[in-house]
């Protein structure tokens, strides 16, 4: 009887797969696309698209596919910059090439309004100069957005930038963001009728909170040593103190990000699209100063494993004058 059950586990052994790892389709933007298995820590397929529409103009789409993390969910932005509309959409699902291409589909876009929100970004320098548009939902849960980013690093050029339209985004209803010496990313989100208007949103708009958090982004011998990591003053829903590590490059010394961050930011994909960092470990906790260099990071209460490895998106690759996400809209 030993016998003919050694056979069977043998059969099934030999019958198993190599890898057990989920399949999807990865296409680049230039429609490229293979079958390809996702690494460890991604176990959904995703597909990015990004439309360009303009009334009287034939539409321009580009379609990326791949892999996602656990965390990701669908996702939605449009946006108007000029006379165009931008439209964002992210597609999630869990078995084997779920995202292959439907072949014979045509998109037209859709003639159904919903909400109708304020609009502008700062390709065009429209939310700057307080030249907002209108701009009709077309799908049923979007709400109104606002996406501000500012980073004042050397590497990053001081780059600031702010987006309104229309979406529905990891995060909402509840405005979520992060902040320190050198970084302000702030997404918030309402559903009645242009609620996202008005002047844009700076760190300074939100009054001090009363809490103060450890700020410092970089390594541990430029910008993120213990001489060089200060005190600050956390403004508006951001009432947690935040560190984070990664990498950002083979070689390279891990990557520190401290600062003042909402509950909702206190996740190991957002920080890790955000900063573009890979491997990342994320650790908030509540307490003045509770995230300073010298406390041990893994015994703060709220402390999350981050990810594996995350990619940039050609949301990122094709948006870099909104700065959404990087996040810090999260599309990636």
């Amino acid at each position: 009887m030993a016998r003919p059950l050694l056979l069977l586990l043998l059969l099934a052994h030999t019958c198993l797969p190599v890898s057990w790892g989920l399949r999807c389709m990865l296409c680049e933007t230039n429609g490229h696309c293979r079958v390809g298995e996702c690494p460890l820590g991604e176990n959904l397929c995703r597909t990015t698209v990004l439309r360009i529409w303009e009334v009287g103009e034939e539409e321009l789409e580009k379609v990326e596919r791949g892999c996602a993390h656990p965390e990701k969910t669908n996702r939605t932005m449009s946006y108007r910059t000029g006379s165009q509309i931008i439209t964002l959409t992210e597609a999630i699902c869990a078995s084997d090439l779920c995202n292959k291409p439907k072949p014979g589909r045509i998109f037209t876009f859709p003639q159904r309004h919903y909400l109708e929100c304020a609009s502008c970004a700062s390709s065009d320098m429209s939310c700057e100069r307080g030249r907002g548009h209108s701009l009709q939902c077309r799908n049923p849960g979007e709400q109104c957005l606002e996406v501000v980013t500012h980073r004042s690093l050397e590497s990053s050029l001081k780059d600031e930038r702010h987006s309104r339209g229309c979406g529905y985004l990891p995060g909402c209803p509840d405005p979520t963001g992060f902040h320190n010496n050198y970084t302000f990313h702030f997404l918030r989100c309402c559903n009645t009728t242009e609620c996202n208007g008005g002047p844009i949103l700076t760190l300074k708009n939100l009054t001090l909170n009363g809490f103060q958090c450890y700020s410092c982004e970089g390594n541990s011998t430029d910008r993120c040593s213990a001489e060089e990591t200060s005190l600050i003053s956390c403004r508006g829903p951001m009432t947690q103190c935040l560190e984070a590590t990664g990498s950002n490059g083979l070689g390279k010394p891990r990557y520190t990000v401290r600062g003042c961050a909402t509950p909702s930011w206190c996740q190991g994909l957002h920080v890790a699209e955000t900063f573009s960092l890979t491997n990342v470990s994320v650790s908030c906790c509540s307490g003045n100063g509770c995230n300073h260099p010298a406390r041990d990071a893994q015994a703060r209460a709220g402390g999350a494993p981050g990810p594996g490895p995350t990619h940039l998106s050609l949301t990122i690759t094709l948006l870099m004058t909104a700065r959404l996400w990087g996040g810090t809209l999260l599309f990636t």
